[in-house]
């Protein structure tokens, strides 16, 4: 069986699913996108994948119809729409609005909201995802075998945890991305190695330090740590540096703050 997705939005995130989907022959894939310059790139870049400007058709009652557009364009882009809406089962993948948002919106409660990050586009994604009660077992079992083709996936308990999940495995791509831009920055400027040399030397150290971590799950990240840590070695002095700064203290308010925007955003975007 050929199952139809169709993606309300080309963007980065939207992109990071299909993306991974692209050549698997079970979904034949539609992406909206009204964006001509970026459609047109979409299109020579994913030649299986039909791009369209508008949604001319009604998705059916075993569609998927993801909507991966940005929050605070959601209810001007989607409420237009919503007698084209109220059949298929919608996936959204935008942070911050909740699925009593969307069902007012589109008069239809069969909405799996989930959380995925940007490495979905590598297989490499992780995803957390909440099916409402309206969604049928069919749909909800498709739509984790999909983001399990792309990654791994997390079952949340409550839709609240979709918003509590985002800072650690969805926001945290951007901010690990920051924090290696700061050892770049440091090694270029405090030390002198060339930038492009050291961008690989320093994202190869971040790859392998998490692959030892997930290559055996009987060591733990502390005694992995420890491992690297000597005594009055450099290392250590590298770690009373971040702990003379708080550096979890900090995690934990930039934590705080990307949940409390997505509880502002829920509100906010009605």
């Amino acid at each position: 069986m050929i199952n139809k997705l169709i993606f309300f939005g080309g963007g980065n995130m939207a992109e990071a699913i299909f993306a991974g989907l692209a050549t698997n022959q079970h979904y034949h894939i539609i992406v909206i996108q009204r964006n001509n310059e970026k459609a047109d790139k979409l299109k020579l870049k994913y030649p299986k994948i039909v791009i369209k400007p508008t949604l001319d058709f009604s998705p059916d009652i075993n569609d998927l119809v993801f909507l991966a557009i940005k929050p605070q364009q959601a209810k001007q882009a989607l409420v237009p729409l919503k007698n084209l809406l109220n059949k298929c089962t919608l996936i959204s993948v935008m942070a911050g609005l909740s699925s009593d948002t969307i069902a007012n919106w589109l008069d239809n409660n069969k909405i799996i909201r989930t959380m995925p990050n940007t490495p979905s586009s590598i297989a490499k994604g992780v995803t957390a995802i909440y099916p409402s009660n309206s969604v049928t077992q069919e749909s909800i079992a498709l739509c984790n075998n999909i983001f399990t083709n792309i990654g791994t996936i997390y079952l949340a308990k409550e839709e609240s945890e979709i918003d509590k999940i985002a800072p650690f495995s969805s926001s945290s791509i951007a901010f690990t991305y920051y924090f290696i831009e700061g050892f770049i920055k440091s090694a270029e400027e405090q030390f002198g190695f060339d930038k492009q040399e050291a961008t690989k030397f320093i994202t190869n150290s971040f790859i392998g330090a998490c692959d030892l971590l997930l290559n055996d799950s009987s060591i733990g990240i502390e005694e992995q740590r420890s491992r690297v840590t000597s005594k009055k070695g450099m290392t250590e002095q590298g770690i009373l540096t971040f702990e003379k700064y708080e550096l979890h203290k900090i995690i934990n308010e930039v934590a705080k703050n990307c949940y409390n925007r997505a509880i502002e955003m829920s509100t906010e975007f009605k």
